[in-house]
């Protein structure tokens, strides 16, 4: 009987203990939502000898993150440490044109995305730069971000003899951007926002991203110009 009162204390002990501990990891941490929007317009050209390219794209987007932020995290001003993970989508809609010739032949095409989804893993942390935080989203799937063509995605060409599958610069997969790399990594599978810390635990931002411009004169290619201007904006609550 002594035994079985003694196991039955434990259990009682055992029990309490883990009702005590959930609320408390619970109220270590606080829920910030991130609401996140963006457009932009981007404009590509090639002037050569025997051929010429315009490719123009407007695009816009948006999404919504939870994060649990640890509440050490939130009362640091510098939030040392920082990095949450969470799973989401992100929405986006698109149009725009290309036009260019190739030894005299003629090819157009228009690009269109209407509410077109993306799911993706956004990762909020600290930032490599002092006073800032790095807000990262990363593709779930191989195929980069937002589908170029399918479903909501369409690409259609009119006369001339290449056929698009997705837009020759700018694509939707890479998060409309026309550069190799994001921050080191391959931008097809990497976007990286640099926000103002001050954003945690609440408060609103306004950046450029993104932001792709240059122009170069080849004698093989001719002279290239590129303008890839987007805003984006973060409010946290």
């Amino acid at each position: 009987m002594r035994r079985l009162v003694q196991r039955a204390g434990v259990c009682a002990c055992v029990s309490t203990f883990l009702l005590t501990v959930a609320p408390a990891a619970a109220v270590s941490q606080r829920r910030v939502t991130f609401a996140v929007s963006g457009s932009g317009k981007a404009f590509w050209k090639l002037d050569s000898k025997s051929d010429t390219g315009r490719l123009s794209l407007r695009y816009r987007w948006h999404g919504t993150i939870g994060f649990d932020v640890p509440r050490a995290r939130l009362r640091d001003p510098r939030h040392r440490g920082l990095t949450v993970a969470h799973a989401t989508t992100l929405s986006a809609s698109w149009s725009g044109t290309y036009r260019g010739r190739r030894s005299g032949v003629l090819t157009t095409c228009t690009y269109s995305g209407s509410k077109v989804r993306a799911a993706v893993v956004a990762r909020i942390a600290a930032g490599r730069s002092k006073g800032t935080l790095e807000l990262t989203f990363h593709p779930r799937t191989g195929n980069g971000f937002f589908r170029d063509r399918g479903g909501r995605a369409r690409v259609r060409c009119g006369s001339g003899k290449v056929a698009q599958s997705a837009p020759l610069h700018f694509a939707p997969s890479w998060f409309f951007r026309d550069n190799l790399q994001d921050h080191g990594r391959l931008t097809s599978q990497n976007a990286v926002l640099v926000l103002p810390g001050t954003l945690l635990p609440r408060g609103s931002a306004t950046i450029s991203f993104p932001l792709e411009r240059g122009s170069n004169d080849s004698v093989a290619l001719g002279h290239l110009g590129w303008n890839n201007r987007g805003t984006t904006s973060v409010q946290t609550h």
